[in-house]
């Protein structure tokens, strides 16, 4: 019986309302082509490298992993494209909004008494843009943003503290986020139920898979 849900934040509760994404503007400021999500293995890897500059440590000045960013991928990092890649991710904020289902769909499982957790590979300055806006502490009774935790999924340690935290078991937990590998199977691996968003039908090969939050009761 699933007494506690975990969710991520991007992708799965919320989303940035602007086009191109920033990120999508930020790899082809730096000569890639990589959409919100990734194609293939070193993609993938991209996205990695990207989180571990600027998702595990809680900076106000975005420059600062710029500079450490372009120095690992051996780009120069002369002042004009510190500053233009800069401006590219510090715009997000007017454009973070909720999934239309989003807190109706948490409001309905903190009445029903589930658990709930919220586990996110994020950067501090857009976390802070969300957290002045919407109130999350109103939903979740655990919070894990590895800006804090300095800990990124896929990596089974965040799972460990959050299922402590919220005083469950695995059998007891359910996953729910839109990327396969960090959150689905992630989850999986740890050995907790992985619920993939699937919100443009892009993998209908994933059995446990929601096109909407409001699905969510048929695997829990």
């Amino acid at each position: 019986m699933i007494k506690a849900v975990i969710f991520d934040l991007w992708g799965t509760l919320f989303y940035e309302d602007i086009n191109p994404h920033p990120f999508v503007e930020f790899s082809r400021k730096l000569g890639k082509n990589i959409e919100y999500g990734y194609k293939n293995e070193e993609e993938y890897q991209f996205i990695k490298k990207f989180e571990r500059h600027f998702m595990t440590k809680p900076y106000e000045d975005v420059r600062i992993p710029i500079k450490s960013f372009l120095k690992e991928l051996k780009i120069e990092a002369t002042d004009g494209l510190i500053e233009d890649l800069n401006q590219i991710l510090s715009k997000t904020g007017p454009f973070q909004k909720p999934y239309p289902e989003t807190f109706k769909v948490l409001r309905e499982l903190k009445h029903k008494e589930y658990r709930l957790g919220l586990i996110s590979n994020c950067m501090y300055y857009g976390f802070k843009q969300l957290e002045q806006k919407f109130d999350l502490k109103e939903f979740f009774d655990a919070t894990y943003m590895s800006f804090k935790t300095k800990i990124l999924k896929p990596n089974p340690e965040i799972f460990r503290l959050m299922i402590d935290e919220l005083r469950v078991n695995k059998k007891e937990t359910a996953m729910v986020g839109d990327s396969i590998k960090d959150d689905v199977q992630a989850a999986e691996n740890f050995g907790i139920k992985g619920i993939l968003i699937d919100r443009q039908n892009k993998h209908p090969e994933c059995k446990i898979r929601i096109t909407t939050l409001e699905e969510l009761n048929k695997f829990i």
